[in-house]
């Protein structure tokens, strides 16, 4: 073993399995450690059969690779924030994230993870992967995609299929997550012109929802 130290960051989604095999390949051919890290934005208990299931062929893959895998619960903060102090914290030299060509995996994950990255990581190696486009992703993953709206709720901003005469703060087509019975899934926004994709948990969500404000 040598001094370098990799670990890939996997975000729900088919696309997780690539990255990881594509850090087992790297480490491998450096022989050097592996770790896998994953961040999720609700308790570890409330994930759903689909989550679960993504995480348990991670685990599986990391761990028959020689690697350690960890799965953490963002608790309020920022992706980059927790990916940068456990990179730290592991000791890592080289760190590979996966960025959709279509949609920005950062667009998910609030804000220019990227950039924030950049910055917070010093002297880390950043390695991006290109992955699957999002649309061809949704069709494995997810659900055909229904029109809802959007509405604010004393749970912060919610999806509707019908609104009962509250005020509609957007549309947007919602692609449920397959093998669950809950609102779990992503919603497809069109925002000043350019596609988003927001993470909704039971209904909520989960990412910052930033609109223009409106002339009076």
């Amino acid at each position: 073993m040598n001094s370098e130290k990799i670990m890939v960051c996997v975000y729900y989604g088919p696309n997780g399995e690539r990255l990881i095999r594509r850090g087992i390949h790297l480490s491998q051919l450096i022989q050097s450690p592996l770790c896998v890290l994953s961040v999720i934005d609700h308790p570890i208990d409330e994930m759903d059969q689909q989550e679960e299931k993504y995480v348990e062929a991670w685990r599986k893959l990391t761990e028959e690779a020689g690697g350690t895998f960890v799965l953490l619960e963002s608790h309020g903060q920022e992706a980059a924030d927790i990916i940068a102090s456990t990179a730290q914290k592991h000791d890592v030299t080289q760190l590979i994230i996966g960025q959709s060509a279509q949609t920005r995996w950062q667009e998910i994950m609030k804000g220019s993870i990227v950039n924030d990255l950049l910055e917070k990581l010093g002297a880390i190696d950043l390695h991006i992967v290109a992955v699957q486009r999002m649309q061809a992703q949704l069709e494995e993953t997810h659900e055909e995609g229904v029109d809802v709206e959007v509405v604010q709720t004393t749970r912060g901003y919610e999806i509707a299929y019908e609104t009962y005469g509250r005020p509609i703060v957007i549309e947007g087509i919602f692609f449920k997550d397959m093998h669950t019975d809950f609102d779990n899934g992503l919603l497809k926004l069109c925002i000043n012109g350019e596609y988003q994709y927001l993470k909704v948990f039971k209904g909520k969500l989960m990412d910052e929802l930033v609109l223009e404000p409106q002339s009076l």
